[in-house]
């Protein structure tokens, strides 16, 4: 399953982006405030957020940012290393296409993120080391780590 964040504020377009994706039956997609970049995936940004991200991603290529149509917008983004843009005005399967060119250009092997969705739901709804204390499993992400754990 491949993950897609989607950090946008028009929530009919998320929504109709969602279900576009979620459709093909290979997409796990969660509708969020601010992505969370410790998983991997593809982040869906609008252009005010991704420039609060920029600075803490190291791979840029895994964003698709929504900014409008003007030449300062879509300069400063290129300039961060963004390759995946959508304009406001285009239609969820136009976004769509973004999502799945930057999919293509993310490594095959997740590399330091989330290894399994267990790992992921665990680190995202019940991780003691993250302040939920109602698991006995760590992500790899915590600093404390259950030696029985089959994660590692």
């Amino acid at each position: 399953m491949k993950t897609v964040q989607l950090a946008i504020r028009d929530s009919e377009y998320a929504q109709s982006l969602r279900n576009l994706l979620v459709r093909d039956g290979t997409h796990r997609v969660y509708l969020v405030d601010d992505p969370d970049l410790r998983l991997d995936g593809v982040v869906v940004v609008d252009e005010n957020k991704f420039e609060g991200l920029a600075p803490l991603e190291p791979r840029p290529e895994r964003f698709v940012v929504i900014t409008p149509k003007t030449n300062d917008h879509l300069s400063r983004v290129w300039d961060a290393g963004i390759r995946h843009v959508v304009f406001e005005e285009d239609s969820p399967n136009t976004a769509q296409l973004a999502i799945i060119a930057a999919e293509l250009r993310l490594p095959r092997s997740t590399g330091g993120g989330f290894r399994n969705l267990r790992e992921e739901r665990h680190h995202l709804h019940s991780c003691p080391s993250c302040e939920m204390p109602d698991s006995t499993l760590r992500c790899s992400n915590c600093t404390t780590k259950d030696p029985n754990s089959k994660l590692y």
